[in-house]
Formats: structure tokens, sequence, C-alpha cells
């Protein structure tokens, strides 16, 4: 059988495109992964600066890809209850929706980190504040919003019948 075909039936088997919780969780897969390699083979081991407790600690740029994969893990597992417990079926456009917003919120709060990162290095380094994450906060919404949307026009999958 030629490789092709078995990826074929494999990408037929698993409804990927509409599981929020195997889109979401391949996601959140590959950044562990990422973040597994950096630990292991030091590939992402440059310091780069924390706000912890008060002070600016220096920490491995893996832990930033353990924080960014954390939304994706929180709902690919939330989406996992629902389809497995709840046995719902989910819509492309909705899910699309809510991964693209939870992206953007991701970015956003990547984009802040960087533009705070380097005045760690000054005497007084900026303050990051609740308002500082404004963009992420309202991406974060929105994508919450696709998400309680994806679950009310999600159905019930059919019993299998015998």
């Amino acid at each position: 059988m030629k490789p092709s075909a078995v990826g074929g039936k494999l990408a037929s088997a698993i409804p990927w495109r509409r599981s929020p919780a195997v889109v979401f969780g391949t996601i959140a897969l590959f950044l562990l992964a990422l973040a597994a390699i950096s630990f292991w083979f030091g590939v992402l081991d440059n310091r780069v600066p924390l706000a912890r407790h008060g002070q600016i600690t220096l920490v491995p740029a893996g832990y930033m890809v353990l924080m960014v994969a954390v939304p994706f893990a929180i709902f690919s597992l939330i989406y996992a209850e629902i389809e497995l417990g709840a046995s719902r079926v989910f819509q492309e456009s909705p899910t699309r929706l809510h991964l693209v917003c939870t992206f953007l919120a991701v970015l956003d709060a990547i984009r802040v980190y960087i533009s705070w990162a380097p005045t760690t290095a000054r005497s007084y380094p900026d303050t990051l504040t609740p308002s500082s994450f404004a963009g992420a906060i309202a991406f974060l919404a929105v994508a919450t919003a696709a998400f309680v949307w994806n679950i009310c026009t999600s159905t019930r999958n059919p019993a299998p019948t015998p």
C-alpha cells in the first residue's frame, strides 16, 4: 500500500476538520513538543525576562512556548469533554472562528511581551497593567463568544445503529 493511500485513509477516518478537540489538541501538542525539544536539546535555551513576584527573572524561552500552549490545551480538553461526554458534533465555521480568535489573542499577548521585554534592561522598566493586554483580552472575549456560539450550533451525534 502506498504511503499516500495510508495517509488518505487515516485522514478520512479522523474527522479532524469537524473536531475542535483534535484541531486545538494538535496545536497544543505541537507547541508542547517544541517546548520539550527546546528543553532536551537546548534549542530555545536563551534566557528571556519574566515578571514574577514583583521581580524580573530570566527563564528559558521554552517556558514561554509552554505558556502559549496553555489556551489551546484548555480549549482542547473542554471540547473533548463535550464531544465525548455529550456526544456533540461541531460545525466547521464556528470552530475556525474560535481558532482564529484564540490565535489572535495569543499573538497580541506575545506582541505585548515583545514590546515590554527590552525595557527590562533599563533601571525603571515599563509596567505591565491589565490595560496593556486590552487587545488580547478583547480577542479572548471574542474567542469565548465564538466558543459559546460553537457549542450552541453543535448538534447531537446520532447514536450508531447496530
